[in-house]
């Protein structure tokens, strides 16, 4: 995938997060995820949108694997809150089963 190409969708999935459309960030983030599977800014922003639509235990794989690309030095803090909402998420719809 051509670094344009890839920029316009990271681009289009931030702005369909911001706007409140997290299932269409998924679709582009999905499709962006075939061509670059270890480009970390995908699965943070993956982590985020299935936090999104109340899917945590698919927050919290792409949580781990944002951890796994993610370069020495880089800031996760953000991860870690997503992933440790995405946790309480599952702890909650456990509880109530």
């Amino acid at each position: 995938m051509n670094k344009p190409l890839r920029q316009w969708l990271l681009a289009q999935a931030s702005y369909y997060m911001e706007y409140l459309q997290p299932r269409k960030s998924i679709a582009l983030l999905e499709a962006v995820k075939r061509f670059e599977p270890k480009n970390p800014d995908v699965y943070r922003m993956l982590s985020y949108a299935y936090l999104q639509i109340d899917q945590p235990e698919d927050s919290i794989r792409a949580a781990d694997t944002f951890l796994q690309y993610a370069k020495p030095g880089m800031d996760t803090r953000a991860i870690k809150w997503i992933k440790g909402r995405a946790l309480l998420k599952k702890r909650k719809k456990a509880a109530v089963k």
